[in-house]
């Protein structure tokens, strides 16, 4: 086994609530593979696409997590399931007053994501600026990925300054999802843009929760500690409800 430790904040490790693990053998073959290849703590993080099916998807995760980490510990696995929600972002969002149920182990920080090819930055804006003002730390769940992004790399920048933060997929680096898409994660890498890296696993051969298998081909001349910050220190601290204060490097475009 490899003894890392990693913190995987995105995963779609749960059965029969979305579009990742189909069944309970699935969902177990996707946690015995994350704790075989470095992963301590995997936070499961359903899609949340309609606030009227929260209340029922909220119960079916608290239910089917208790179940799946039971199992885990019988087998002897000390891997950690960590609860949350990956939630699409639309207008229906400021009729919500109560997210706590929804944020990512019930802390301040709350996994969103967008449309990839119709949002613009000022959708992004609204929803990033009204979750700000009930308390909570948005985290762009793989950014890299939206086409508003990849058309200007420098709303990035103008997101961290509002208080955002940023979840990379770790196959996004090495081009799993494209050219453009590696490049704007290397890029948010070097930069020091990238708080947080998860596998978005939503399968056993293309997205997987082996996040070494990607890892282990990325850069050697990353700058020191941003691997460590993203992988360890920035989730440890979202576990815990503790402040995250990113430090950012140097501008995006410059690379």
């Amino acid at each position: 086994m490899i003894d890392y430790g990693y913190v995987d904040l995105h995963s779609h490790s749960l059965w029969g609530i979305d579009d990742g693990s189909p069944d309970l053998e699935t969902s177990l073959e996707m946690c015995r593979l994350a704790h075989e290849t470095g992963t301590d703590y995997l936070f499961l993080t359903p899609h949340l696409i309609n606030w009227l099916d929260a209340g029922m998807l909220y119960d079916i995760r608290e239910e089917r997590t208790e179940y799946l980490q039971n199992i885990l510990y019988s087998e002897g696995r000390e891997l950690t399931l960590i609860k949350g929600f990956e939630i699409l972002c639309g207008d229906d969002i400021f009729e919500v007053k109560y997210f706590e149920p929804y944020t990512l182990n019930k802390s301040r920080y709350i996994l969103i994501e967008f449309s990839f090819g119709r949002t613009t930055e000022e959708d992004v804006n609204a929803w990033c600026d009204y979750l700000i003002s009930c308390g909570l730390v948005p985290v762009i769940a793989h950014p890299e990925r939206y086409e508003f992004v990849k058309n200007d790399i420098s709303v990035i920048e103008r997101l961290s300054d509002k208080g955002c933060l940023f979840q990379v997929n770790c196959g996004s680096v090495v081009g799993v999802f494209g050219e453009r898409e590696a490049n704007i994660a290397l890029k948010m890498l070097y930069a020091g843009y990238v708080d947080f890296i998860g596998s978005d696993a939503h399968d056993l051969r293309w997205r997987t929760t082996d996040m070494y298998a990607f890892l282990r081909d990325y850069p050697d001349n990353l700058p020191l500690g941003v691997l460590d910050d993203a992988l360890f220190t920035n989730p440890q601290k979202v576990i815990n409800n503790e402040e995250i204060i990113p430090e950012r490097l140097n501008s995006l475009l410059i690379y």
